[in-house]
C-alpha cells in the first residue's frame, strides 16, 4: 500500500512539473512587424506569426514584451531584424506579462536571428 503512494505521488510530481515546463516554447519563424515602446525600458514586439506556447493574452500591440536596458543585446537584434526583414525566431519564457487589462504579452527567454 505504502508503495502505491509512492507511486502515485511521484507521478503527481512529474506530471506538474511537466505542465510548467511545456508551457515555453518558440515562437516560431517569423518577421517582426511592428515595435511599440511602453516607456524607457518596457517594449512589444509585434510578430508577422505567433505560437503563443504559454497563451497569453496578447492583441494587436504586440506578442512579446522585452526590457530594453536589461536585454539590450535582444533589443538590438529585434530592431536589426525589423529594419532588414530578417526573420526570428523567439523562445519564451513560461510567463507572461500583464500590461493592461486583460492582455499580457509573453516574456522573452532568447532571441534567434535567421
Amino acid at each position: 500500500m505504502r508503495k502505491s503512494y509512492g507511486n502515485i505521488l511521484t507521478l503527481l510530481v512529474a506530471l506538474v512539473l511537466s505542465t510548467s515546463a511545456y508551457s515555453s516554447g518558440w515562437s516560431g519563424v517569423s518577421t517582426v512587424e511592428r515595435i511599440y515602446a511602453l516607456d524607457n525600458h518596457r517594449v512589444l514586439i509585434k510578430l508577422s506569426d505567433f505560437a503563443n506556447p504559454d497563451n497569453c493574452s496578447t492583441d494587436s500591440n504586440g506578442d512579446v514584451i522585452i526590457n530594453s536596458e536589461t536585454h539590450s543585446n535582444w533589443f538590438s537584434m529585434l530592431l536589426a531584424a525589423y529594419m532588414s526583414g530578417k526573420t526570428v525566431d523567439i523562445y519564451v519564457a513560461s510567463t507572461c506579462t500583464t500590461i493592461w487589462a486583460d492582455t499580457s504579452y509573453a516574456d522573452v527567454g532568447h532571441v534567434r536571428l535567421r
